[in-house]
C-alpha cells in the first residue's frame, strides 16, 4: 500500500511540473510608434557642418602637398588589369610600419559571380595546405598568415600584408589563380566545410537571409542562383571529375573578371614626387615605365597579360573540353529575368517554422526604384534612387540612434538591436531592416517596424533629424576614407555602380541638402509597395499573436530548403 501511495504522489507531482512547463505565453501589446526629438541644447557652441570632399582641389587655399587624395595614382596595363597606388603623406610614411601590402581584386560590374562561396572555401583550404606543407622563410610564413580572402556577388579579392619583397608577395597571390592551383586540393574538406557553414547559418541568420532575398528579388534573380549551389557542393569529391569541376569554376571566373592591383610597395613607391598633384587620376608615362620596370617587370602571369578577346578564346577552348554532364554549368548571370512582382503584391508574412526556438528573427525589405524625378532639376543629374535608400536606412535603422532603436529598444525593450541597411548593388537595390526578439514580443516587434515605415510616408521628418542622418553618413564616410582599405573599397564600389568620383560627391551633397518635403516625397516613392516580410520562429507559438496584431496580413509557412 505504501508503494502505491508513493507512485500516485510521483504521478501527481509530474503532472504539476508538466503544467508549469506549458504555461501560456503572455504576448506584449503593440503601441503607436514613438519618435525621438532633436531639440537644440542651450548654450552649446555652434559647430560647422561636416563635409566629405571626395575630390580635393590642391590649388585651393589651405590644401598642401601633405594632403592625401581620395583617388589613387593608376596605370592601365591592358583592358584586363589596372594597377593603383595611393599617395602617402610624410607623417604616415614615418609612423606606419614598413610592411608591403597587396590587394588584388577582380570585379564583374555587369554580371554576378557564380558560386564565389565555393571558390573562397577552396582558396582557404589551399592557403592552409601551402602554409603547412612547405618550409618557408620566416617572412614568407608571415605572408601566408596574413592572407585574407573576400568575396561578394560582384568581386573576389585577396589581401596580403607582410615584410617580404613585393615581387615574392605578388607571386604568392598569383598562385591562387594558377591553372593548377586547385588540382591537389582535399576537395572533401572543402565540401564538409561548406555543408557545416549551411548548418551554422540557421543560427547566425544566413538561413533567413537566403529565404528573404529569394522572396524579395525573386527565386530566379542572379543574386539567388549565384550562392548555395547544393548540387555542386554534393557533387564535389576527390576524383578527376571533381577536380575538373573546381578548376572550371576557377578559370571561367578568372577570365571574366576585370582586375585591379592595389599596392604600397614601400621601397619602389611611385608617389615620392611631392610636387605632383595628388589627385591626378593617371600617372605620367615616365612614371608608368618606372612602375612597370620596378614592381611588375616579369612577375605578371600570362593570363593577366592577354587582352579580353584572347582570354575569351582561351576560355571557350577550355570549356569545350569540359564534360557536358557536369553539375556545375557556368553561365553569365544578368538581370534578364522575369520580374518578381508583375502586379501589386499582397501583404504576406513568410514564416520559417523553427520549433522550440526562443526568439523570432525578422527581415523587412523594400526594393528601390528610381527616384530622380522627385528631386529638383539641379540635383537630378547627380543623384538617383540611392539617395532615398541610403537616407531611409540610417534614419530608421542606424544602431543606437535610429528611430527603430529608440522606440523598439530604448522605449519598449522589445529587442537588443534593430538595424537598417541599403544594398546598392549593380543588379538590384533594396532597403531592409533586421533584428531579433523574444517569442512574446513577436507581433509587437514586427508591427513596430511596419508602423515606422508607414509613418515616414505620412508625416515629415524634422530638418534637425535629417541633419543628424547626414552627419552620421558623412562621419561614416570620413572614417572609411581614413584607412587604405576603406579608400580601396570606396574606389571599387564606385566602379561597380558606374559612378565617377564627381557623381559620388554630388550624391553626398544631395543627401546633405535634403529638405523635409523632399524626403517625404522620396519616402512615399521608396516605400510605396507593401514590404517583403520574412520571419523565423516557432510557428505554433507566434502565429496567432501575429495574426491578431496584423489582421490585414496573411501568414504563410515557407521552407528554408525551397
Amino acid at each position: 500500500m505504501r508503494t502505491y501511495h508513493l507512485s500516485l504522489l510521483t504521478i501527481l507531482t509530474s503532472f504539476l511540473l508538466l503544467g508549469c512547463q506549458h504555461s501560456p505565453i503572455i504576448f506584449t501589446e503593440s503601441q503607436p510608434p514613438k519618435v525621438p526629438q532633436f531639440a537644440e541644447l542651450d548654450n552649446v557652441p555652434k559647430l560647422p557642418s561636416l563635409s566629405t570632399p571626395l575630390i580635393r582641389d590642391n590649388n585651393k587655399e589651405g590644401n598642401t602637398s601633405t594632403q592625401v587624395s581620395n583617388e589613387p595614382n593608376s596605370i592601365n596595363i591592358n583592358d584586363k588589369l589596372s594597377i593603383h597606388q595611393w599617395a602617402v603623406n610624410q607623417e604616415d610614411a614615418v609612423s606606419q610600419p614598413k610592411l608591403n601590402r597587396v590587394y588584388f581584386i577582380g570585379i564583374s560590374p555587369s554580371a554576378s559571380l557564380e558560386n564565389p562561396d565555393v571558390l573562397i572555401e577552396a582558396f582557404s583550404q589551399r592557403r592552409k595546405e601551402l602554409a603547412n606543407q612547405q618550409q618557408h622563410k620566416p617572412n614568407i610564413a608571415a605572408c601566408y598568415d596574413s592572407i585574407r580572402f573576400r568575396a561578394s556577388l560582384h568581386s573576389i579579392a585577396i589581401t596580403m600584408q607582410c615584410a617580404a619583397p613585393f615581387n615574392e608577395m605578388q607571386s604568392l597571390v598569383w598562385a591562387f589563380w594558377d591553372e593548377k592551383a586547385l588540382t591537389n586540393l582535399n576537395i572533401e574538406t572543402v565540401q564538409r566545410n561548406l555543408k557545416l557553414n549551411k548548418h551554422i547559418g540557421a543560427f547566425t541568420g544566413s538561413e533567413i537571409d537566403k529565404v528573404f532575398r529569394s522572396q524579395l528579388l525573386g527565386p530566379q534573380h542572379p543574386y539567388n542562383v549565384s550562392l548555395d549551389n547544393q548540387g555542386l557542393v554534393d557533387s564535389l569529391e576527390n576524383t578527376e571529375a571533381g577536380f575538373k569541376q573546381l578548376q572550371h569554376l576557377q578559370l571561367t571566373t578568372r577570365e571574366r573578371l576585370q582586375w585591379h592591383l592595389f599596392t604600397n610597395d614601400v621601397e619602389n613607391s611611385f608617389n615620392h614626387d611631392s610636387q605632383k598633384p595628388l589627385n591626378q587620376p593617371l600617372i605620367e608615362r615616365e612614371t608608368a615605365e618606372n612602375l612597370h620596370s620596378k614592381t611588375i617587370n616579369d612577375s605578371l602571369p600570362l593570363w593577366l597579360l592577354h587582352d579580353s578577346s584572347t582570354s575569351d578564346n582561351m576560355l571557350n577552348n577550355k570549356a569545350s573540353h569540359t564534360a557536358s554532364n557536369t553539375v556545375h554549368n557556368t553561365k553569365i548571370l544578368t538581370t534578364e529575368v522575369t520580374p518578381k512582382n508583375q502586379i501589386t503584391p499582397t501583404a504576406t508574412i513568410y514564416l520559417i517554422d523553427a520549433p522550440d526556438t526562443v526568439q523570432t528573427q525578422v527581415r523587412v525589405g523594400f526594393v528601390s526604384e528610381n527616384a530622380n524625378n522627385l528631386l529638383n532639376h539641379h540635383q537630378q543629374t547627380a543623384t538617383n534612387n540611392s539617395v532615398g535608400c541610403k537616407t531611409i536606412a540610417p534614419l530608421l535603422g542606424r544602431s543606437y540612434s535610429g528611430r527603430l532603436f529608440y522606440d523598439l529598444r530604448e522605449t519598449r525593450g522589445l529587442t537588443y538591436g534593430i538595424y537598417g541597411r541599403c544594398v546598392d548593388a549593380p543588379l538590384s537595390q533594396y532597403l531592409y531592416f533586421y533584428g531579433s526578439t523574444a517569442l512574446e514580443n513577436s507581433g509587437a516587434f514586427i508591427k513596430g517596424i511596419l508602423d515606422h515605415t508607414q509613418l515616414l510616408t505620412e508625416s515629415t521628418v524634422s530638418q534637425a533629424e535629417l541633419n543628424a542622418v547626414s552627419t552620421y553618413l558623412i562621419g561614416q564616410q570620413q572614417l572609411a576614407l581614413d584607412t587604405t582599405f576603406g579608400k580601396e573599397s570606396n574606389y571599387i564600389r564606385n566602379i561597380l555602380s558606374g559612378k565617377t568620383t564627381q557623381q559620388a560627391q554630388q550624391e553626398v551633397n544631395a543627401i546633405s541638402q535634403l529638405t523635409p518635403e523632399q524626403f517625404l516625397q522620396i519616402s512615399n516613392h521608396v516605400l510605396s509597395h507593401p514590404p517583403t516580410v520574412v520571419i523565423r520562429g516557432d510557428a505554433d507559438k507566434i502565429s496567432a499573436d501575429i495574426r491578431q496584431k496584423l489582421p490585414s496580413w496573411q501568414v504563410q509557412l515557407i521552407s528554408a530548403r525551397d
